[in-house]
């Protein structure tokens, strides 16, 4: 199993935190042929955990998943979250191969937050650097317990792990379009915002930011005196529109989402003054915060970019009877369809 494998006939699927969710493709045409999609929900906190009686259950629902889905492979490739990988785009001089093996194996300690003995290591040469003696690596480490742990889980439900893939360049893959020139794909999770900037189709950022739909439950509980569980319907329900309970809600969030904005600011920056002859043309906007009321302009307004909603199935070909059914759950799809689009996208 690797961190980058190498299969064409696999299905991608997504451990989130809430549920797990399953898309196998095939090659057809111009677009890859949605074959079966699925997902079942799990207990909260059950994913995340390293228990063992909890990694048999994870098993156990994936197991039923796959059942319900009816995929025809066994083979996996899996996504894995930006708290348990690290992922960054290094410059290296323009090597072969062999030559790119042992150089990343002599230096990895350099660009990884963590003892190399410690950790899996893998690499994927994703284009010339900025000059022709250059190249641009995507350098990807995950601790030896995580990729234990996931081939332990697969293992158990009945299906081999081919390849581990952080869910950040997985969900890119799904919502950046081909025609894009450079694009920032914002996933506002619960518990992180996963940022990635996409220049002609290949990640050249990829940042994670401890703020997610949780972090804004939270200072709304804590400004308007109410529960998380009644600070959630009220995120929910009046997000950021001015109008709404005089605008409170709105005034609660402000603090976090310019904190948000801030880290945006400094991303988009650093990408202008490492490639300056490349304008970005907009954020797409995904996951399960997406949905806040008010939010898309409020962004718009606050980063100068325009804000595309996230379409997970933009790069793939199904059935017209199927649209309905698939744009509702879009943004939930875009890491599970983008590890099944390896190799055939």
């Amino acid at each position: 199993m690797a961190l980058f494998g190498g299969q064409s006939d696999y299905v991608g699927i997504d451990i989130g935190s809430g549920g797990i969710r399953l898309v196998q493709l095939k090659k057809a045409g111009n677009k890859p042929a949605l074959v079966t999609y699925g997902e079942i929900p799990v207990a909260p906190g059950i994913t995340s955990s390293d228990a063992p009686a909890d990694i048999t259950k994870v098993a156990q629902s994936i197991r039923e998943l796959v059942k319900q889905a009816k995929i025809d492979t066994k083979a996996v490739v899996a996504g894995l979250p930006s708290n348990k990988v690290f992922a960054s785009v290094i410059t290296t001089p323009k090597l072969s191969a062999g030559e790119l093996e042992k150089a990343i194996k002599l230096q990895a300690d350099q660009y990884i937050p963590m003892a190399v003995k410690d950790v899996k290591v893998d690499w994927y040469v994703l284009g010339p650097g900025k000059t022709p003696a250059e190249q641009q690596v995507l350098l990807v480490a995950a601790a030896n317990t995580v990729t234990e742990k996931y081939l332990s889980i697969f293992e158990q439900a009945g299906l081999e792990l081919m390849a581990l893939e952080p869910n950040a360049v997985a969900l890119a893959r799904a919502v950046v379009q081909p025609s894009d020139l450079a694009v920032l794909v914002l996933d506002i999770g619960s518990v992180a915002t996963d940022l990635t900037i996409v220049h002609a189709n290949v990640p050249k950022l990829l940042r994670s930011i401890n703020i997610g739909g949780t972090t804004f439950v939270k200072s709304a509980a804590q400004a308007l005196g109410l529960d998380e569980a009644q600070a959630d319907q009220f995120v929910r329900k009046f997000g950021l529109t001015q109008s709404k309970l005089e605008g409170q809600v709105l005034k609660a969030l402000k603090p976090s989402l310019d904190q948000l904005v801030s880290e945006i600011d400094k991303s988009v920056k650093f990408f202008a003054g490492e490639y300056p002859e490349v304008k970005l043309e907009k954020i797409v906007l995904t996951g399960g915060t997406t949905g806040m009321p008010e939010l898309p302009a409020y962004l718009s307004t606050a980063t100068g970019l325009s804000i595309e909603i996230a379409n997970a199935w933009v790069n793939v070909s199904y059935k017209a009877s199927l649209q309905q059914s698939l744009m509702g759950v879009s943004t939930g799809y875009g890491v599970a369809v983008g590890l099944a689009e390896r190799d055939v996208l």
